[in-house]
């Protein structure tokens, strides 16, 4: 196996490998696809790899782009430091007056001639003032911190929506919608905070390190010394807490993916009384969440243990070397220290030691900002496999000539070693009706597919026009004029006119209403208390079959394709519903070239041509009229005798 020492970044990368392996052990695929599957795997992990950046790269590049608001958070930060370290000034000009006043004989050189009082006032004004500071770096961090998150969420939406199909082959859409919405707020709330959170530790531990210097510099390198070793093994235990923090949102990605599978199958729940086993098998989901957890909070215990113990430890040494220095120094000087300095140096390590509390609060926000900013990279960054010219290629005005299949030939990208269709040729005159008939895999479908270029060809083009290589025009320019039905019919979240629009936004409700008296839904509508602005549920809960195939077909007459596709339109339907539903649907076929796939003989008897594709990856094995297939031997002929046909 090549690329054995590759180091693995891709957090989906084991979970890919295990099922491939688990279907060479079932002898669900050979060694030779395993092991090109698995070089391809590689391949995608290397390529997503070399897109991973590190969440302070992410932040950056946003600071540079934001960089006026990121000005004024940092000299808010700045200010805020400096009414910290200005305190400590204060207090101490405060205890020399008033040592001034003990000792009027024993004037300190270093002080400023204010009365306590007065030095009272000006540390209250800066409280006060650093309240304010405080406030406005909030206000604006958060501002900073929704622009950068609605920003990666776009970037994230716009990525998937442009991704090419068989990016979802293997992806559960839980698994994406916390990549979505779960990491772009995690990034985003950690990126204003984090930054201002270390930025002003950083500048609170230099002031106040040089009071401490300026108070009493041997007390000060001793606890400067005591705090590094503090800081060099919480930086150590953060390291494992960002392992951990890795897994388990890893976890509660798969559980999240999980749940929404289920909830979007609950009829099929409800329908098999399995509410029992699904109860079982959460606990069973959140088991390794519980464990992986667990070890989370070791690691963080251990953090949180190295910052108290440690904090501690400092508060020892500062009070320990003070007593070895002053303890049998000359009384004048130890009482000057002790009455004097002491407090202020206390003062000013309390303020140093503060920013141990705020890097330890960040340090797990930075683990999974961390862990999410490498996820959304990796869905930003994941490169399509086809390119659909969005802002680049041939715009398609109209499709006014045929469409031609030249030397085509097509395997699945996930199944590359399985031909679906083999090397053909095929001509879609303009105008003209075709159904493709065969059995289940014999790729039916996938005509379609490629129609609506879902997928390129793997060898040959399709040419649009008589002369537009579908790969080279702009998708949706072309997409504009392609009108597609399928068995399951896609039904948003809104009302029947924001459905019907679909596609064709700039439509009045007026078009919308006589685009359902066409599809004989009309009245229907009028029935629901909210008539058109009814709000149809989630994948048209409310609707049946019937009702959500007809809404689709006025989508299609308020679109009015010059290209229609209908992929097994009426295939779950009834035969009472699926008869009316195609009686619309051969009204809206009237004038337009139409791609029909289908098994019933109701959906076929009357189109131009129909094309039977064998089994196996066979391709095109018999084309004809109905009547003249029925009556010749052959595949069709067998299919129709077996009842396949009716």
């Amino acid at each position: 196996m090549q690329n054995k020492q590759y180091k693995i970044l891709n957090d989906e990368y084991i979970k890919e490998v295990k099922n491939l392996k688990l279907k060479l052990k079932n002898k669900q695929i050979g060694q030779e696809d395993f092991e090109h599957e698995h070089n391809k795997i590689i391949e995608k992990d290397k390529a997503w790899a070399k897109t991973r950046g590190s969440f302070f790269t992410m932040i950056a590049k946003y600071f540079k782009k934001e960089w006026r608001l990121a000005t004024i958070i940092v000299i808010l930060a700045i200010f805020s430091v400096l009414c910290s370290v200005v305190i400590p000034l204060l207090t101490r000009q405060m205890t020399m007056d008033i040592s001034n006043t003990l000792n009027p004989d024993q004037p300190n050189p270093d002080y400023w001639g204010l009365s306590w009082q007065v030095s009272l006032y000006i540390a209250l004004g800066v409280v006060l003032f650093s309240a304010v500071i405080s406030f406005l770096t909030q206000y604006f961090s958060v501002l900073l911190s929704k622009r950068i998150e609605i920003d990666l969420r776009n970037k994230s939406l716009e990525a998937l929506v442009r991704q090419d199909i068989s990016y979802y082959s293997d992806k559960k859409i839980g698994e994406l919608i916390t990549k979505v919405i779960s990491d772009t707020q995690i990034v985003g709330d950690q990126s204003a905070q984090v930054p201002v959170t270390l930025l002003s530790a950083f500048l609170t531990i230099i002031g106040a390190s040089t009071m401490m210097f300026v108070f009493e510099a041997t007390l000060a390198a001793s606890v400067l010394g005591m705090f590094f070793v503090v800081l060099l093994l919480m930086m150590i235990s953060f390291g494992f807490t960002k392992k951990h923090i890795t897994k388990v949102r890893e976890v509660i990605t798969d559980i999240n993916g999980n749940v929404t599978d289920r909830i979007s199958t609950v009829r099929l729940i409800k329908a098999s009384g399995t509410e029992n086993y699904e109860t079982n098998h959460f606990h069973e989901l959140h088991r390794e969440y519980y464990v992986e957890s667990t070890k989370l909070a070791k690691v963080q215990a251990l953090m949180v243990t190295i910052l108290f113990s440690g904090i501690s430890f400092i508060q020892f040494v500062s009070i320990a070397v003070a007593m070895l220095k002053y303890a049998n120094a000359d009384p004048t000087v130890s009482t000057a220290f002790f009455m004097g300095t002491f407090a202020s140096f206390t003062l000013a390590q309390g303020i140093m030691v503060g920013p141990l509390f705020q890097v330890v609060m960040s340090t797990v926000g930075i683990a999974q900002a961390s862990v999410s900013s490498q996820r959304i990279e990796g869905t930003i960054k994941a490169t399509s496999i086809m390119n659909p010219h969005y802002n680049d290629g041939e715009k398609v005005k109209s499709i006014k000539g045929d469409i031609i299949f030249k030397g085509v030939s097509f395997a699945y990208p996930e199944k590359p070693s399985k031909q679906i269709l083999p090397k053909f040729d095929f001509v879609f005159e303009k105008g003209k009706s075709y159904a493709f008939v065969g059995e289940t895999g014999s790729g039916k479908s996938t005509i379609s597919r490629l129609l609506l270029r879902f997928y390129d060809p793997t060898e040959g083009e399709i040419i649009i026009n008589n002369k537009q290589n579908l790969k080279d025009v702009n998708l949706s320019s072309y997409l504009e004029h392609i009108g597609y039905v399928e068995q399951d019919p896609q039904i948003l979240y809104g009302d029947v006119f924001e459905n019907v629009k679909y596609g064709r936004f700039n439509a009045t409700d007026e078009e919308v209403i006589e685009a359902c008296k066409k599809a004989e839904l009309d009245e229907l509508i009028k029935t629901w208390p909210e008539g058109y602005k009814t709000i149809l549920g989630e994948r048209g809960f409310m609707l049946s079959g019937g009702q959500k195939q007809r809404l689709i077909i006025a989508r299609m007459f308020l679109k009015d394709p010059q290209l229609l596709i209908l992929d097994e339109a009426t295939s779950a339907l009834d035969n009472i519903v699926e008869k009316e539903i195609q009686e619309k649907l051969e009204v809206l076929m009237v004038g337009r070239t139409t791609v029909s796939i289908a098994h019933r003989l109701s959906t076929i008897k009357n189109a131009d041509h129909i094309i039977v594709l064998g089994k196996d990856g066979a391709g095109i094995v018999q084309t004809g009229t109905f009547d003249e297939l029925k009556n010749k031997k052959g595949h069709f002929q067998n299919l129709y005798k077996a009842g396949l046909m009716d």
